[in-house]
């Protein structure tokens, strides 16, 4: 037991000491004259989606969800993360793409801004990286399903970047309960 102990901290170590040598990875020339942004990149439904990191407060694997009746079928249900009770939103549902199901590999990404917190389901997370908004262009045609108002644009790649301002601030995900009471 001992010995496994052991092993599990020097992998821990290994981890820590790579991601602190690629965060310390100078800048490259574009990054540093280009006007960008910093974005958390996740897969849905086998396409890359981006969120720009000022809205991403947290990521973690999706545990102990409870389900909610009566609400609408992209609210998967709530969490609890440290004491705070969170709904998760399955972006699939609402952007109107295929479903799929739940694994143990599902992670949520909590966002938070515009006076919300709440958490959306990703397939898998790929990791923060630094995008040139010189090289973002207009969301095409073709992407089905999406309403474009929840799209800023497509990054080479492709990476679709998500307008996170939109998703926090979209009527169909705002609980007023102001609305409620007659």
């Amino acid at each position: 037991m001992e010995q496994t102990l052991h092993l599990d901290n020097r992998a821990n170590s290994e981890i820590l000491l790579e991601r602190a040598r690629i965060l310390a990875k100078p800048l490259t020339k574009e990054e540093e004259t280009g006007e960008g942004v910093e974005v958390l990149s996740f897969m849905l439904n086998g396409e890359r989606y981006c969120i720009s990191m000022e809205y991403v407060r947290e990521v973690t694997v999706l545990r102990h969800l409870t389900s909610l009746p009566g609400t609408p079928d992209f609210i998967l249900g709530i969490i609890s993360i440290r004491g705070r009770v969170i709904s998760v939103t399955d972006l699939r549902v609402f952007f109107d793409l295929p479903r799929k199901g739940l694994s143990d590999y599902n992670k949520i990404i909590v966002l938070s801004g515009e006076g919300m917190e709440f958490a959306v389901l990703a397939d898998q997370v790929d990791g923060v990286s630094w995008q040139n908004l010189s090289h973002l262009t207009p969301p095409p045609d073709t992407i089905r399903g999406i309403g474009k108002e929840f799209l800023i644009g497509v990054f080479p790649g492709p990476l679709i970047l998500i307008n996170s301002r939109v998703i926090l601030t979209h009527p169909r995900l705002i609980v007023d309960r102001s609305r409620d009471k007659g």
